[in-house]
């Protein structure tokens, strides 16, 4: 058995695949007569990459849908930008390098400055600039052919998969994909997800040395643990817990069309979190009880500009519509120094965190900021709408965003419903301390803990050398967020947490127990969520507050929370 690291849950086995990615670029000098033949070469190459895209486009938003459709769209847009044909051939004609070899090279420092982030998911986005890049090259020199086809259950194994490698296989036959490089945020692990098919990272294993084309292979994407040609024992073992799995899962999912509600009929609504259209539909498919943050980051990444008035008021509206009626919170853009947009020039900072991001930065931008507040205005027109403002550390932000809101009004002579809200997400210290005049001044709060812990504690979430100072069951984070539900919840406020602690399940008792509103997840983890809430009596789960707010360490209180749901919670 080799060990792995889990990206995509499931088990399965199949027939290996392997995917070669090896693209030699000759970097060789070239003669002052052959730069002209060489810009040519690269504009005639692009065109044609850019037909290739164009095509994959097509085939991507017809069996993935319009969300994984815009990652290519993105690649297009870069494509064709100028500051590529402009830095290309600058290379071609200074460096005295050929067309592929131009492009290669800047799309290679592009696709560094990314993984030089501290975001995570920008970080992934560096492997987007080597997807476009290897697409520029295959085009320039014609190198790009029909694959081998896939075989029945192929388990695709690669160095490395790019987006348009994954999106243009034919995913009825794929059962798996093993990889060495990326992230559980890649594209190709979100595709992953998203068709459901198992997928694991094997970081420090040359896979090329130890399998070969058509070798048996099983896998288990929740463990991240692979078996090479498994002998009957395995087999069977594996066969009966994916047999076990399956069974839970349909026993979840009986719990769809049923609320939320402690055994003591407490409701507690579960939303979902999202950030494009596949997990507006995933939101459905798990009937959210509407959208607890709506990430809209990831809509101002489509392209290499700030999406227009239109586009946004289409996006916004499209998640209205689907949630018919329940709530959306929809975060204004939450991006800055430590997860820059590719189009703005912003300068470095040697704390960004405690740097020009979130709000701090929309007034720096404020034009963008005013289409951002008519686009949701336009919007409400369709259903409740929350305008969540992120990186809140005083109430001068939230008096500005709201005058805002105000001059928007009168500048679309609006006369529509008032369905705006506004909310602001905490996530500060300060924002903790000044909870009780923040809600005299806003219509809802939500706890984004991912943010909460690391300004708390004073621990870089992105920072491994100090990982194991970040810890969100630490007694202080806990008693922070306590803090603030239970003012909001004094003041009549809608109140909820948003942040990746939400789906965490030893956490559910405390959630309970402090009598919060709503939490807000990735949709497929609220089935889950929901069964355990049924499961725990309010009562109980409140007398469970009280002893870990007088615990004073994160171990301590983890202790406490499974003798909990040992002890009181019903046993699947």
């Amino acid at each position: 058995m080799l060990q792995g690291e889990p990206v995509s849950v499931g088990i399965s086995y199949g027939n290996v695949y392997l995917v070669k990615n090896e693209l030699t670029v000759d970097h060789g000098l070239i003669d002052e007569s052959q730069i002209e033949r060489e810009c040519v070469r690269f504009r005639k190459g692009r065109d044609v990459a850019a037909a290739e895209l164009e095509k994959l486009i097509v085939k991507v938003r017809g069996e993935l849908g319009d969300d994984k459709a815009e990652i290519f769209e993105a690649h297009l847009e870069m494509l064709a930008s100028e500051d590529l044909e402009e830095e290309v051939i600058e290379l071609i004609k200074e460096k005295k390098i050929s067309a592929e070899a131009a492009s290669q090279r800047f799309t290679e420092a592009s696709a560094l400055e990314m993984e030089e982030l501290d975001d995570p998911y920008l970080r992934e986005r560096g492997q987007d600039f080597r997807d476009m890049g290897r697409q520029l090259i295959q085009g320039i020199s014609g190198s790009g052919g029909a694959e081998k086809a896939l075989p029945d259950r192929a388990i695709i194994v690669s160095d490395e998969l790019s987006p348009s490698q994954t999106a243009a296989m034919d995913m009825s036959k794929v059962c798996g994909f093993i990889v060495r490089k990326g992230g559980v945020n890649s594209h190709a692990a979100i595709i992953a997800r998203s068709l459901e098919i198992p997928a694991v990272i094997m970081r420090d294993t040359d896979f090329y040395n130890i399998v070969h084309d058509d070798d048996l292979i099983y896998m288990d994407g929740a463990t991240g643990e692979l078996w090479i040609s498994p002998d009957e024992t395995v087999i069977a073992r594996l066969n009966k817990k994916d047999r076990e799995n399956k069974k839970d899962r349909e026993e979840l999912l009986k719990l769809l069309d049923l609320p939320a509600v402690t055994l003591d009929n407490k409701r507690i609504g579960l939303y979902a979190n999202v950030g494009g259209a596949q997990d507006i539909l995933s939101a459905q498919r798990y009937k959210a009880d509407g959208i607890g943050l709506f990430r809209t980051e990831f809509l101002f990444m489509e392209t290499m500009h700030s999406p227009t008035l239109d586009r946004q008021t289409e996006v916004y509206r499209t998640a209205i519509d689907a949630m018919n009626g329940q709530n959306v919170i929809i975060r204004l853009l939450d991006t800055g120094a430590d997860k820059p947009l590719p189009y703005w020039t912003l300068p470095v900072e040697d704390n960004p965190f405690l740097g020009m991001r979130g709000i701090r930065l929309l007034f720096q931008k404020e034009d963008v900021l005013r289409t951002q507040i008519q686009a949701l205005l336009m919007a409400s027109e369709g259903g409740p709408v929350g305008m969540m403002i992120p990186m809140i550390a005083s109430l001068a932000p939230i008096h500005r965003v709201r005058a805002l809101v105000e001059e928007e009004k009168i500048a679309l002579d609006w006369k529509g419903p008032d369905n705006l809200k506004i909310g602001v997400m905490i996530e500060t210290p300060a924002a903790v301390q000044l909870i009780e005049e923040i809600l005299d001044i806003v219509d809802f709060v939500s706890i984004g803990t991912n943010d909460l812990t690391q300004y708390t504690l004073a621990a870089d979430r992105g920072n491994p050398s100090v990982h194991e100072y970040y810890d969100e069951f630490h007694p202080a984070v806990l008693r922070s967020i306590t803090h603030v539900i239970r003012k909001a919840k004094k003041k009549g406020k809608l109140n909820g947490i948003c942040g990746e602690f939400a789906g965490n399940l030893l956490a559910t008792p405390f959630f309970v127990g402090i009598g919060l509103d709503e939490l807000s997840a990735n949709p497929a983890q609220l089935p889950e969520m929901k069964r355990l809430i049924r499961q725990i009596d309010s009562r109980e789960a409140e007398e469970l507050v009280t002893e870990i707010l007088r615990i004073p360490t994160s171990e301590g209180i983890r202790a406490r929370l499974s003798r909990f749901l040992k002890e009181k919670v019903i046993q699947k």
